[in-house]
């Protein structure tokens, strides 16, 4: 196989998303385009102290609201039968992605959020992953739903598969992605014959239809 090491983003990917970002936003006073950490980094201190505050309470919420994606257990526990290392990055806190990991127990060989700086899509995140497990760029694959997940990737040097949801019409970061899927199973599908998942100018044009 090609890959050896499949990296998954949580929030979007593994589950549906249930943070209400609008909202987030508006409570913070933040633009809608804004990245949350990276504006949470610039405020002074005591703003941003209460800015935290905001900001696990929303993600504490919807770390104990969020549904599995239908079938994401098993695509991992299948991935590994084959042989494959998994891994969970995301820009979530520790004590989120624990929380999802309570409820629902899937196992990953390295597990990694924005409690260990830097965060996506800085290109160390995805790397010491990389290096914790000892495989290397070439033979890794970053799975995720957003453009952070799709940036990591190329700054890592890295290949990314984006996850498109059935009937969306693709993001303008989607022709970024190395590959295309629309379901998470295609995970499997994928890792056998990349080639059938590769973000070709004809795939993209059929994604949107």
């Amino acid at each position: 196989m090609k890959y050896d090491l499949i990296v998954f983003d949580m929030d979007g990917t593994l589950t549906f998303d249930a943070l209400d970002f609008d909202t987030l936003r508006k409570e913070l006073g933040l633009h809608v385009r804004h990245p949350i950490l990276e504006c949470i980094d610039t405020m002074e201190p005591k703003k941003r102290q209460q800015a935290w505050e905001v900001l696990h309470r929303h993600e504490a919420w919807a770390a104990e609201k969020c549904q599995l994606r239908p079938g994401a257990e098993q695509v991992i526990e299948r991935l590994r039968s084959r042989g494959l290392k998994t891994a969970l990055l995301s820009r979530n806190s520790q004590r989120s992605v624990e929380t999802v990991l309570r409820r629902y127990p899937i196992f990953f060989d390295h597990v990694a959020s924005r409690d260990q700086p830097p965060v996506k899509p800085a290109a160390e995140s995805l790397l010491r992953i990389c290096r914790a497990l000892q495989i290397s760029a070439e033979k890794t694959l970053m799975v995720g739903d957003y453009v952070f997940d799709i940036q990591v990737a190329q700054n890592a040097g890295i290949h990314s598969v984006l996850l498109l949801e059935p009937e969306s019409t693709p993001p303008d970061f989607a022709e970024q992605a190395t590959y295309l899927i629309r379901k998470l199973e295609d995970i499997e599908l994928l890792v056998a014959a990349p080639e059938e998942f590769l973000n070709t100018p004809t795939m993209a044009e059929a994604t949107k239809r």
